[in-house]
């Protein structure tokens, strides 16, 4: 049997006198299936104009972007089209915040599966509205609850790699 050895740990202990923000907690990317070469199709994003609250809780844009993209896998997409196939299954969504700018795929036809690679892939939770339970005869209330896990990237690139592709 060969030595076993601990290394040390990046484990975070939690203990009941501390708060802890769960969006700071960051998953393993190599935990999950994310492809490493990936496709979106023309009309495969979404965009959200970024708030942030002022000095006086208000809630005014920022004149930043959150850009929401359904991908999918290029080696199972280019299978399913090769074999007449029809069915693509449900995209990955993989969001990309504090764009500048808006991307541009005017070059490319309608239902065309464009090529996008992204830089700084993680994964963390996300927090989203639920209705919570709050006793025998009481109404449910909404809560913020953190109940599902959202891939980020730090930046994008539209395009096959050697192309003259603009960089996000």
């Amino acid at each position: 049997m060969g030595k076993l050895i601990l290394k040390s740990s990046k484990l975070h202990s939690l203990n009941d006198s501390e708060n802890v923000d769960l969006a700071d907690f960051h998953f393993d990317i190599k935990q999950f299936k994310i492809p490493t070469a990936m496709l979106i199709q023309k009309d495969g994003f979404t965009t959200r104009i970024e708030k942030e609250k002022n000095l006086n809780g208000e809630l005014v844009e920022t004149g930043k972007y959150s850009v929401t993209f359904k991908v999918y896998d290029r080696p199972f997409i280019e299978l399913v089209l090769q074999n007449g196939g029809t069915e693509i299954g449900s995209p990955i969504t993989v969001i990309v915040e504090k764009q500048d700018s808006l991307p541009i795929l005017d070059d490319y036809e309608d239902g065309e599966f464009i090529p996008i690679s992204f830089s700084g892939l993680k994964v963390k939770p996300k927090k989203v509205q639920k209705k919570a339970f709050v006793g025998q005869g009481k109404p449910m209330i909404d809560t913020w609850q953190y109940s599902e896990l959202k891939v980020e990237a730090d930046s994008y690139i539209i395009g096959e790699a050697h192309e003259s592709s603009k960089s996000k």
